[in-house]
């Protein structure tokens, strides 16, 4: 009897253990991350899923290792990884991110494997990320429409990407002023504990090819006010318009002057410059910054700037 006793006791405390909070583990992969180290912040993510039991903390692993290992190959293709090696990542991605899904559904969890799609679909060239468009258009409405989630600012940045790299009509619906508007939401959403420069540097590309001249903007961004004032249930598709929500008169964070009183290539100017200065003044940054910094800087020079 005593020694059945024992045995409940020893099952229920390894229970306890495993059910135990892992937020000290989590933090330690989100500080590992931040601060480059991916293979380490990958081993103790891998270590981690074996001493908890509960579904939501292993879906929080599980996207966190997408995350990751979209880094890695970030990380692999600055040092020349093959076209093969990159999309094995890319595959390996999305599959940890559908494992996260499958014990619960989370919206970074549906950004990461959404992100890993696109970068396999951004891989394999224009015709094969054909195929990948809808996925991932379907994937961040779900989080925007089903999960009531509008702060996830690498999936508005990734959707932002998606308009603006596939062609337009009638092949795809590739739309820079689509790519515009939710390429904006990203970079308000940006957490204030978070670089992300990228996401200036994408915006500048988009409204540089765009070049509207403040003529048009002025126009333009009063007629998407109203489109953006009208009342609708598809708050992904409002997001379509995000540029007029505030009309042409707003005056952006990085800038000195309205929407209205600058054309896109003047903008374009202002937001690498202000990412630039936004680089100087952070205090930690990882190689993935660093290769940001070169590539805005290559954009400004040729642009003459």
């Amino acid at each position: 009897m005593k020694k059945i006793i024992v045995i409940s006791a020893v099952l229920i405390l390894a229970s306890m253990m495993l059910s135990a909070s892992i937020q000290g583990q989590l933090n330690e992969i989100d500080s590992l991350i931040t601060n480059d180290r991916y293979e380490d912040a990958k081993a103790l993510a891998e270590k981690t899923i074996t001493q908890t039991n509960d579904n939501k903390d292993l879906s929080e692993l599980y996207w966190r290792l997408s995350k990751i290992t979209l880094s890695l190959a970030d990380e692999e293709e600055a040092l020349g990884a093959t076209e093969e090696q990159l999309l094995a990542f890319f595959i390996e991605g999305e599959q940890y991110a559908d494992k996260a899904l499958e014990l619960y559904e989370s919206a970074p969890a549906l950004i990461y494997k959404a992100s890993n799609i696109g970068r396999w679909g951004e891989t394999k060239g224009p015709l094969n990320a054909l195929s990948k468009a809808n996925p991932i258009k379907d994937t961040i409405e779900h989080v925007v429409n089903d999960l009531k989630d509008l702060d996830q600012t690498i999936g508005w940045y990734v959707i932002g990407q998606l308009y603006y790299q596939l062609p337009g009509w009638p092949i795809s619906y590739g739309n820079n002023e689509i790519a515009v508007s939710v390429t904006r939401k990203a970079i308000d959403t940006i957490p204030d504990d978070k670089l992300y420069i990228g996401h200036f540097k994408g915006l500048a590309s988009i409204l540089w090819d765009r070049d509207w001249d403040a003529k048009k903007r002025n126009s333009k961004i009063k007629s998407m006010e109203k489109s953006w004032n009208k009342e609708t249930s598809n708050i992904f598709e409002k997001h379509f318009y995000y540029e007029g929500s505030r009309g042409e008169r707003y005056t952006p964070f990085y800038s000195s002057v309205p929407l209205n009183k600058m054309d896109d290539r003047q903008e374009a100017v202002m937001l690498l410059q202000y990412a630039i200065n936004k680089y100087n003044a952070w205090p930690i940054h990882t190689r993935a910054d660093k290769r940001s910094l070169e590539e805005i800087k290559e954009l400004l020079r040729n642009w003459g700037y």
